[in-house]
């Protein structure tokens, strides 16, 4: 299955974890998705030699029945984050840090205990949620075979979430990933030295997933929390807009072409089409939750697949221009 691979932006007065590789992972629990129609959709393609916005495009079929959707889809108003000293320490008090350094930068606050060990940081723009142990993974504490084993670390996350009043609702589990740091031994053989478990939680709104929201608990050696980040907005129902087709949809997606990296195939094919909402990443301002149409499927070279692809398309008819700030 496809590992996702985390991207978390995290300010220079905490301590960054070292970057790690995914080993091993895999999806739990999907939302609800609408139920699909039969309409037939493996004849449309799109010609290789086109060139779109500056990158390559692939001959694109859409080889699954494009699902059932409504007249119009609800929009989502998004609530500016509020930030204060008061809003941080009380998060901080979550995570037993109860006295240590205060800093406020530009784009974010942070309390860390007075060793610098144990760190929280809240983003002002998105209300970002960091919790940070330094030194950690480490060798000593962290050796894969102390690491829990998935259940145990579903369970561990789940409780502390709970135990802080952290669990949100429409919550569901998404993914378990292994994260290791390697080293290759004197026959060039990568040998995993440690790591952490992140257990990933989903959040569905409207009965969609919201693609793109974040929050994930990481856990290390003896079932220790190490790690939390949650970007998590507040949303308020706005109005329902028309909706676009996925065919239509579909058709925008040709003209965009889809980004395949290195990968040079000869055929995109899009086995999955689903309705959604996509959140922006927490360094992005954000006014409203976007309604998308989202495309998966896989790139064919030669008969073989190379790559798993995925594109977002707008679901919106209009663009609801009355809730963009400057």
């Amino acid at each position: 299955m496809v590992i996702e691979m985390k991207k978390k932006w995290i300010a220079a007065s905490l301590l960054v974890i070292l970057i790690v590789v995914i080993s091993a992972g895999f999806v739990l629990n999907q939302a609800n998705k609408p139920e699909s129609s039969q309409i037939d959709s493996a004849s449309t393609t799109l010609p290789q030699n086109s060139n779109i916005a500056g990158s390559r495009s692939y001959q694109i079929v859409l080889n699954t029945p494009v699902p059932t959707y409504p007249e119009k889809i609800l929009v989502y108003k998004t609530v500016p984050s509020t930030v204060s000293r008061e809003i941080l320490e009380e998060y901080a008090k979550k995570f037993n840090i109860v006295d240590g350094t205060f800093r406020d930068r530009s784009e974010a606050m942070s309390l860390q205990t007075k060793d610098f060990i144990y760190g929280v940081e809240l983003d002002k723009k998105s209300g970002t949620v960091i919790y940070i142990v330094s030194r950690r993974p480490n060798d000593e504490l962290d050796s894969p075979t102390k690491l829990p084993s998935d259940e145990e670390a579903v369970k561990i996350a789940t409780q502390f979430l709970k135990e802080r009043n952290l669990y949100p609702d429409n919550v569901f589990l998404r993914k378990i990933e292994r994260e290791y740091t390697r080293f290759a031994d004197q026959n060039g053989k990568e040998i995993p030295r440690n790591g952490v478990v992140v257990v990933w939680f989903g959040r569905t709104l409207n009965n969609l997933e919201v693609k793109g929201t974040q929050l994930d608990v990481e856990i290390g050696g003896n079932g220790e929390v190490i790690g939390y980040y949650a970007t998590w907005r507040d949303y308020t129902p706005y109005k329902e807009y028309p909706l676009k087709s996925p065919q239509t949809a579909f058709e925008e997606l040709k003209q965009q072409g889809i980004a395949t990296g290195v990968a040079k195939p000869d055929t995109i094919s899009i086995d999955s089409v689903t309705l959604a909402y996509a959140t922006k990443a927490g360094a992005f301002k954000e006014d409203y939750l976007e309604p998308v149409w989202v495309f998966k499927g896989e790139a064919i070279a030669n008969g073989s697949s190379v790559e798993q692809v995925s594109k977002s398309i707008s679901a919106l008819k209009e663009v609801p221009t009355e809730l963009i700030t400057q």
